[in-house]
């Protein structure tokens, strides 16, 4: 039997999933007599429980799971770790319109690989196409094959020319760990004595309540001279609601204040889902307000990943951002990289910045624009299949519109832009990347080598 599931998270377009759940299943059904699934999406606990025992009662050779939105890696580990069985992750591409990024799934995907192949499973993906009789071929495939969770390597990288770099000279980095990762997000764990000795970074824990704190003293006065400042910059602010936006900027004040207070270089911090629903207001704006100044915020609390913007922000001096893929094209050679609404304001297409409001939880500050076109060099921090290494690549920002509300680009990788995006996943890339302006690719690798760090390219 060939068995079938499916995850969602009802914070996205749970009508939309459900769609794209039946159409998947319906192609399934007609490539096999032998399909047999749990029908229900998987939204939390006590759902995942029922499949877990359906699955046990009903053994399968082989299973697709569906990723229908973007989800945690939690159930994904725990399902495979149960049923050890073949797995399939499929995965759904949506429209690029400029508006709200309803399923995420391709990020799920990403972050499900990651944590599957960290512990030693090597599953398979399809990212499903518009042409449905190529999404037929590539399910026949997995079903047919017995050559199932082949190993991806990347290829080691080496530098033409040895580059000065910072860490020749440099003090040990500070950064400001505030709260924990969220559950399930195995992409966002480190060593911290990993991190200190072999990457020359301290870690200072802050509580998230000590954020809040910082941020409620802050005082009228600089809130309105810090909204006057974004005003300038940002299109409708007026239109959002003004309490909510003025708790986003004591955010951003309340940041910078624990930057000073601990002599920080940066940060990794819990962005959700306590600043909605505990303080009141999104960090996304404030987040990116201190990414402009070099200062860089990576979300979830993902240490490695606001490790690998430091670096990047030390060697090219300018800022960096932390983004999830979140859309795969092959006809369009392309793949957008997006985040709620954190990128720096530097980074926008001219004429496009205008303010938002988080497109789940719905309350603001986000920067909502296009990324400018122009080379980058995107760079990562990674544990991918659970060793320390380097992961650099060159690309470009392509002049498009927003693909989806909040901050995206669309990103050329050059020839066989889908194919590369896959071996990134298929390699357990972390679902978060850093990227900057300009070619910075040699003194990455020389900075590798001086740190006696495995350093890896496509």
């Amino acid at each position: 039997m060939i068995g079938y599931l499916a995850l969602a998270r009802e914070t996205f377009d749970v009508d939309f999933a459900e769609s794209k759940f039946s159409e998947a299943k319906n192609l399934l059904k007609s490539i096999t007599s032998e399909a047999l699934g749990f029908n229900q999406l998987i939204t939390n606990d006590y759902i995942a429980k029922k499949a877990l025992d359906f699955f046990a009662k009903n053994e399968c050779d082989k299973i697709f799971l569906f990723q229908t939105t973007f989800t945690d890696a939690k159930f994904i580990l725990n399902f495979a770790q149960d049923v050890k069985k073949p797995i399939c992750i499929v995965s759904f591409p949506e429209p690029r319109t400029g508006g709200r990024l309803r399923l995420n799934s391709i990020c799920g995907l990403n972050l499900g690989m990651h944590s599957l192949i960290k512990n030693n499973i090597s599953p398979e993906f399809i990212i499903m196409e518009d042409d449905s009789e190529s999404n037929k071929l590539l399910f026949s495939q997995f079903i047919e094959s017995n050559n199932i969770g082949v190993k991806t390597a990347w290829k080691k990288a080496i530098t033409k020319s040895v580059q000065p770099s910072f860490v020749d000279t440099a003090d040990m980095q500070k950064i400001g760990v505030i709260g924990t990762r969220p559950e399930g997000f195995d992409t966002c764990d480190y060593d911290s004595a990993e991190v200190r000795d072999k990457l020359n970074v301290s870690l200072v824990d802050i509580d998230l309540d000590d954020l809040f704190e910082e941020s409620k003293n802050v005082n009228n006065s600089t809130i309105a001279s810090t909204k006057k400042r974004i005003e300038s910059y940002l299109e409708g602010t007026q239109e959002l609601e003004q309490d909510e936006f003025d708790k986003s900027i004591s955010i951003y004040h309340g940041l910078d204040s624990l930057k000073e207070k601990h002599n920080l270089d940066a940060f990794a911090i819990r962005c959700w889902p306590e600043t909605f629903t505990e303080y009141g207001c999104a960090s996304c704006g404030p987040m990116a307000m201190m990414n402009e100044k070099k200062v860089s915020c990576a979300c979830e609390a993902d240490v490695l990943g606001g490790i690998s913007c430091n670096i990047l922000n030390q060697i090219n001096d300018r800022p960096s951002l932390l983004v999830d893929i979140v859309d795969v094209d092959k006809a369009d050679n392309s793949l957008v990289f997006w985040h709620c609404g954190l990128a720096p304001i530097s980074m926008a297409k001219e004429g496009t910045a205008k303010s938002g409001i988080h497109s789940n939880r719905k309350k603001p500050l986000l920067h909502d624009f296009s990324l400018k076109a122009g080379e980058i060099t995107i760079f990562r921090v990674s544990k991918a299949r659970n060793k320390l290494q380097f992961f650099v690549l060159k690309g470009a920002v392509i002049d498009r519109p927003n693909s989806f509300s909040g901050t995206s680009g669309v990103i050329s990788l050059g020839s066989d832009s889908a194919h590369k995006a896959e071996k990134m996943f298929k390699g357990g890339l972390e679902h978060h990347v850093a990227f900057t302006y300009g070619d910075v690719s040699d003194q990455l690798v020389h900075l590798g080598n001086r740190m006696d760090i495995p350093t890896y390219t496509l």
